[in-house]
């Protein structure tokens, strides 16, 4: 009876023996043929483990957000988010002054009033106002710049009436023989714009008297002013 025990005990151990040595060598347990499923151990959903370094140890991927690469979901408030840089254009204003300071021409002249305006103590809109000039009224010029007349008056007091309140070309009709060569200029005064030039011993068709200067309109239409000086 004890002989039999033995033998089954032995043939047990043998069978034993034998399964553990057809396990360790199959090849569906070698480590470097394992397949690695999509999930986390436990079932839980997440990122698959990456793959066995050389000593076997299986590596897990980095966490989002860290390393070298790094997805903005948002740029705004995200202080390492590429930002867009916006261009800024800057514009240079230049302030012009509002008084004339052009040279003074001396001139001699009554000229009409076409508008109420005041004579101001400067060439300037925002100097001291003298006093107001009503339209139909005269005013006794006795010199001229760009943009406004000196006047004298009635106070003998010296100011400044705008030469856009003037009427300042007085209509006329004749021939005259030029005397000497003469700019032909866009406004009756000399800072204005060269339109043209006309020259000694030529006849000029005058349309109007500007106090010192004669509007002229030459033969292709264009006209202009040119001293009173140039002519005969």
């Amino acid at each position: 009876m004890k002989a039999t025990r033995i033998d089954s005990t032995l043939k047990a151990l043998l069978v034993l023996a034998v399964v553990c040595a057809f396990a360790v060598g199959s090849p569906a347990f070698a480590q470097t043929g394992v397949e690695y499923p999509n999930t986390v151990p436990g079932g839980a959903e997440g990122p698959m483990p990456g793959p066995p370094t050389a000593g076997g140890d299986l590596v897990a991927p980095a966490p989002s957000g860290s390393g070298t690469m790094r997805t903005y979901e948002s740029p705004a408030g995200d202080e390492g988010a590429p930002s867009t840089t916006h261009a800024t254009h800057h514009h240079t204003v230049r302030h012009h002054s509002s008084e004339d300071t052009s040279t003074i021409e001396p001139a001699q002249g009554h000229l009409t009033l076409l508008e109420d305006s005041y004579a101001y103590e400067r060439p300037a809109k925002s100097s001291k106002k003298v006093q107001p000039v009503e339209a139909g009224k005269f005013v006794n010029v006795i010199g001229t710049s760009r943009y406004y007349a000196q006047v004298k008056l009635k106070s003998s007091e010296i100011a400044y009436v705008p030469l856009s309140a003037l009427q300042l070309v007085t209509p006329t009709d004749k021939s005259f023989l030029l005397t000497a060569d003469a700019s032909v200029l866009s406004e009756p005064n000399h800072a204005a714009k060269k339109l043209a030039e006309v020259h000694q011993g030529k006849n000029v068709h005058v349309v109007g008297i500007a106090l010192n200067y004669m509007k002229i309109r030459m033969k292709d239409g264009l006209e202009g002013y040119i001293p009173i000086t140039a002519l005969q």
